[in-house]
């Protein structure tokens, strides 16, 4: 596999001028096809779930090497489990995404979003579906009302406006996967080796916070570390460790970036042992301290 790259919805969003909260929820509709490639045109997981509306033109977007054709109307379920890549776009491609961190959705206690996502994530195998023309209009409003909630920020109610938008959105979205998501077992063949890469991603987004070891991934998944990492090396190029740590640098930086947390708290919500640690692994990874960075990108 060639290389890919761990992104996050502050990044996606400062990149593509979009909109978001506190890198949580982000909102961003490309104004031209050279916005609309991302890690300058690499594979990427995005640590988020995310939903792509095609409105306007064509194009190819390759998700688990896995080739489809987008069209007006095609909506895409991406879980961070996904590696995503376009590999073509027409010069009249118009889209939009949202993208929403696992973190916003824990905390929302009303309405049970996570079987909601699970739901429409079901679809890992085909996850594309091609939507009517009045279908795409409703998602296309409520995708532009979670925009506009977003920006209402000296709202007394602000959070609870983007519940209400998500809400709506994910009624709204179900309305349509029960009308048109195909029966169980109409996707693509998965290889046993892809959904092993699939189980660890999954207990990876579960778990990376609290558990950087290879020992504990594998011991989930009832296999030798050795194998876990045989698995991980030949689909995606890198070792467990590589792909532990670029997840835990993406989170870094989104908490860098969209929060207020101090470096100690940080340090403490990734489960380095001390600052000092956290700080020595940030600076390998980005060049600078922790510090420095959210500085930098302060200036942005």
């Amino acid at each position: 596999m060639e290389r890919y790259q761990i992104i996050n919805i502050q990044e996606i969003v400062r990149e593509k001028q979009g909109v978001a909260y506190q890198g949580e929820i982000g909102v961003f509709v490309p104004s031209d096809t050279s916005a609309i490639y991302l890690a300058e045109g690499l594979p990427v997981y995005v640590n988020a779930f995310s939903y792509l509306l095609a409105l306007q033109g064509k194009a190819r977007l390759v998700i688990d090497e896995t080739e489809y054709e987008i069209f007006p109307g095609c909506l895409c379920l991406l879980s961070p489990l996904h590696l995503t890549c376009f590999s073509e776009v027409s010069d009249d491609f118009r889209c939009m995404f949202l993208c929403l961190h696992k973190d916003f959705v824990d905390r929302i206690g009303v309405f049970n979003l996570k079987q909601r996502i699970a739901k429409g994530m079901h679809m890992h195998r085909n996850p594309s579906v091609q939507m009517s023309a009045a279908d795409t209009v409703v998602l296309k409003e409520s995708i532009e009302n979670i925009r506009n909630q977003i920006l209402r920020q000296d709202h007394l109610y602000h959070l609870e406006l983007m519940q209400n938008a998500l809400i709506r959105f994910y009624l709204e979205l179900d309305n349509i996967l029960d009308r048109n998501i195909q029966p169980e077992g109409s996707g693509m063949t998965v290889t046993r080796n892809r959904m092993k890469l699939q189980e660890f991603i999954t207990l990876l987004m579960n778990h990376f916070k609290e558990e950087h070891q290879v020992a504990f991934y594998a011991k989930a998944m009832h296999i030798t570390p050795q194998y876990l990492t045989a698995i991980v090396k030949v689909q995606t190029g890198k070792t467990v460790n590589a792909f532990v740590y670029e997840l835990i640098y993406s989170e870094a930086r989104n908490l860098l970036v969209s929060t207020d947390l101090s470096i100690q708290q940080i340090t403490a919500r990734l489960n380095f042992a001390d600052q000092a640690s956290f700080s020595k692994f940030f600076k390998r990874h980005a060049g600078v301290s922790p510090q420095i960075f959210r500085e930098e990108a302060g200036k942005i």
